[in-house]
Order: C-alpha cells, then sequence, then structure tokens
C-alpha cells in the first residue's frame, strides 16, 4: 500500500510535469492581462486533463456495467461509479465554460479560447 506522502508526491509530481510546457515557454509576465492569459491558459490545462480522465473513467465504468450484466450487485455499484462520472463531466465543462466567459469578458473573442472543432472549410 502506498502511504500518504508516496501518494500526494505522485500527484504533485504529476502536476508538475503536465505544467512544465507552460511555464517553460512562457515569458515573464510584464502585466496584470499577461499574467491572468497565463493563469487562464493552466487552468484550460487542468480542465482538459480532467475532461480526459472523466470520458475515459466513464467509458469504462460503461464496460463494467456491460461484463457485468449478470451482477445486480455489481451493477448497482457501478451505476453510483456511472453517475458521479456524469456529474463530474458536467461540472468541468461548466467551469470550462465559466473559463471562456471570463477570458472573452477580460481579454475580448479569440485571445485565450477554448478549443474548438471546426468542419473543414470546402
Amino acid at each position: 500500500m502506498i502511504s500518504r506522502y508516496k501518494k500526494f508526491r505522485q500527484i504533485l509530481l504529476t502536476i508538475a510535469a503536465l505544467f512544465m510546457p507552460v511555464i517553460a515557454f512562457a515569458q515573464a509576465p510584464t502585466n496584470f492581462r499577461e499574467f491572468a492569459s497565463l493563469v487562464v491558459r493552466m487552468l484550460q490545462s487542468v480542465i482538459a486533463v480532467l475532461f480526459v480522465s472523466l470520458a475515459v473513467g466513464l467509458v469504462f465504468g460503461v464496460v463494467l456495467f456491460l461484463a457485468n450484466a449478470d451482477n445486480e450487485k455489481k451493477r448497482m455499484e457501478i451505476k453510483g461509479y456511472l453517475l458521479w462520472g456524469v456529474i463530474g463531466i458536467i461540472v468541468v465543462m461548466g467551469i470550462w465554460g465559466i473559463l471562456e466567459t471570463l477570458s472573452v469578458s477580460v481579454f475580448g473573442p479569440g485571445a485565450v479560447g477554448i478549443p474548438q472543432l471546426r468542419p473543414p472549410a470546402l
């Protein structure tokens, strides 16, 4: 069993590794606008990682639910995980929307945006 210290250290190192590209390529902010832009980009990176991990967890939960079709007790337990997975995705998408709203209101449209899929030009 991993001790709390080791688990905390693993989480801290993972977060630091996720922020390294943002910090390494970032110039030192010279004013509040640049600092706020840096913070928003970092938060958007964290939200993107959370969203992907929640989506993978939700798909894994669906696979477990289907694999345990004959065991009603397991299915009830997995239903709870699936419900919290859906709630987590909704919360993350809400936070992402709030970040976009703040970004547009502070920096203007298109300054620091949410990655969006665009249809190919014809």
